[in-house]
């Protein structure tokens, strides 16, 4: 996953792509960091036009001079309650027991406040006016796009589901290493294995990573193009990048790799390395 802790102070600027949490009651802009606090390390809300950063803890709203800020990309906030945390929740720290705690957000007088979700309580707690407040509901921020080492028949929670074999059998998105490429591969836990194209054949992978996450949807496309937004999954050895494609085939539908020079997306099936012209595209909303 892709993404960096930046260590800053209240008089210094923000890194480049820090994370917008939220908005204060008055309009000012909430960025996403973390903080020490007796032992604990804690989301904090970060507020550039006040030169403040604040954490929740013991009841109260803590004032921080230094703290680190979130960057990165493709990041996105899940609905959740009670204490509980989606998968792939970002996680930011923890008490001096070991629990993690996450970053949450949720709206509480006007403003959109970042928090930590402290599972063991029940809810999010977010510093505000002085105090720290309890919200029973509340938004997880995630990182959508993982790639999760995986084996056999074991799929991991939030993985992309790609279409379905010829028997019904559910497919999903993963990829693979061969002859030095990284291929788009389909995942088919009902027969323990995944399958990737190459060579004009269907090569059986054990070995695999997964795709999981949030925010992800299927584009129609054809010849090799793909839309804006679409998914790298991974390249040639010349280095040439390879996008996730899916398409209809023989009562199937079978993700694959776009291969742009070639103008095509290739799937594996049945033993073969199977071109389509026409496709859909995997792209990050």
């Amino acid at each position: 996953m892709d993404h960096t802790w930046v260590p800053c102070n209240v008089y210094g600027g923000l890194p480049p792509f820090a994370i917008v949490a939220g908005n204060d009651s008055d309009g000012d802009t909430i960025y996403v960091g973390r903080a020490y606090h007796n032992g604990d390390m804690l989301p904090a809300k970060i507020i550039p036009s006040k030169q403040q950063a604040y954490v929740a803890w013991g009841g109260e709203e803590i004032n921080k001079h230094d703290f680190e800020v979130l960057t990165g990309h493709h990041y996105c906030w899940i609905p959740e309650s009670g204490g509980r945390v989606p998968p792939h929740a970002l996680r930011v720290g923890q008490t001096t027991d070991g629990e993690p705690l996450f970053v949450g957000r949720g709206h509480y007088h006007g403003s959109l406040t970042p928090g930590k979700v402290h599972p063991s309580h029940g809810c999010l707690y977010i510093p505000y006016g002085g105090a720290e407040h309890k919200l029973d509901s509340y938004e997880v921020l995630v990182q959508p796009e993982t790639w999760v080492s995986s084996h056999g028949s074991n799929i991991v929670p939030g993985t992309i589901l790609a279409g379905h074999d010829a028997d019904g059998d559910a497919i999903y998105v993963g990829r693979a290493y061969h002859e030095g490429d990284l291929l788009p591969a389909k995942v088919i836990p009902n027969k323990s294995c995944a399958y990737v194209p190459y060579g004009g054949h269907e090569h059986v992978k054990h070995d695999f990573e997964l795709l999981a996450g949030y925010g992800y949807g299927w584009v129609p496309d054809a010849n090799g193009h793909v839309p804006h937004g679409a998914v790298v999954c991974g390249r040639t050895n010349e280095g040439e990048p390879l996008y996730i494609g899916r398409g209809h085939y023989n009562g199937s539908f079978t993700p694959g790799k776009i291969h742009q020079s070639h103008n095509c997306l290739y799937i594996p099936f049945g033993g073969q390395e199977v071109r389509l012209d026409h496709y859909e595209v995997l792209v990050k909303a």
